[in-house]
């Protein structure tokens, strides 16, 4: 796989079917070596010698393994191809100072990668759509017991996997699920469902910083990682996400048959501006995605394009119309511009 096969594809791989209201499960397995400063706190020589001992561990990987990942070195990325390997998730958001000795391994699906020298020396990540987080755990157990042999990994009895941040030390391990709730916030029963969660070790809080876009895109994520098990994360994770969805089922069905015409007249109203808008801003292109999203699963107007969600939630990304459009200097006005010409032919190809 090359860097441009990597960029180019407007949805990722693994995300061959319409998400629902699930957008993507993930888990991340933070470790780092043993007698060895954390990469931030580590001078080059270190660095370049934990690349070293990675780039030979995932060599035997690729030696040993049918899932062969394609190893990059994140600092041949352009800003702007960086910013859109951090929207697609691949790339920690906002990282502080990307240097020559960090690395990034994928997958053809990526949906298994490896960042080497990121916030810690090791850190894999498994993603998928279902709800089954004890199967992410299963994959990444195996790649980390794996590489495990070429690279120590830095264990205390008392506390567990050390990690460069004190709150995923233990197990090192990070489970996050994106939804979208649009049912839950139209009946006001997503702040019960965020106790729910609290009570369990979990969070679930806004998927965007910009917490004021009108459809509720939510993140469900583990908070605890001391005294529990990785096995019985997962387990909490899968049940609170069934019951979520079940929630999320009834409140929906609720929100339409309470709000009459009026949801529908938003989905509709949303694919008018999609497919005739000129200027799309980053904030109404979310908004807009997720009410022609519930017309989908409603079923008040079909998609052929089982990814169009998620095509449309990555081109709201300045970084991918930039990138899509090769045009790295682009101004605000000129991306928005552009995303509305993007998002029409997204919309076109969808049969709309």
């Amino acid at each position: 796989m090359t860097s441009s096969e990597l960029l180019e594809k407007p949805a990722p791989p693994w995300a061959a079917e319409a998400p629902g209201a699930l957008l993507w499960v993930r888990l991340q397995l933070s470790r780092n070596l043993a007698k060895t400063p954390f990469p931030r706190h580590a001078d080059r020589e270190t660095l370049s010698r934990t690349a070293q001992q990675a780039a030979a561990a995932m060599e035997r990987w690729n030696q040993e393994e049918t899932d062969r990942m394609t190893g990059f070195s994140v600092i041949s990325f352009s800003a702007g191809e960086r910013e859109l390997l951090e929207a697609r998730r691949l790339l920690p958001a906002r990282f502080p100072s990307y240097h020559d000795q960090m690395r990034l391994y994928v997958n053809e699906r990526q949906d298994v990668s490896v960042l080497v020298n990121g916030f810690d020396h090791v850190r894999i990540q498994c993603i998928q759509q279902g709800a089954d987080a004890l199967r992410l755990w299963g994959k990444a157990v195996w790649m980390e017991t794996r590489l495990s042999r070429d690279l120590p990994w830095a264990f205390d009895s008392e506390f567990g996997y050390l990690t460069a941040s004190p709150y995923r030390a233990g197990t090192g391990l990070r489970l996050s699920a994106a939804l979208f709730l649009p049912g839950l916030a139209g009946s006001g029963a997503l702040a019960q469902a965020a106790e729910k969660a609290a009570r369990l070790g979990f969070s679930l809080r806004s998927l965007y910083d910009d917490v004021s876009v009108a459809y509720p895109y939510c993140e469900l994520l583990n908070t605890v990682t001391l005294g529990v098990s990785e096995e019985t994360l997962c387990q909490r994770m899968k049940q609170l996400l069934k019951d979520i969805l079940e929630a999320e089922q009834t409140a929906w069905k609720h929100v339409c048959g309470s709000a009459g015409m009026k949801w529908k007249d938003a989905a509709w109203r949303a694919l008018g501006t999609l497919k005739y808008a000129r200027l799309l801003g980053a904030r109404e292109t979310a908004e807009c995605a997720g009410a022609v999203e519930t017309g989908i699963m409603s079923g008040l107007f079909p998609s052929e394009d089982p990814q169009l969600f998620y095509k449309l939630l990555l081109a709201a990304s300045p970084a991918w119309v930039r990138e899509t459009t090769r045009k790295e200097e682009l101004e605000e006005e000129d991306v928005d511009l552009w995303r509305a010409v993007l998002f029409r032919d997204l919309i076109k190809r969808a049969g709309f």
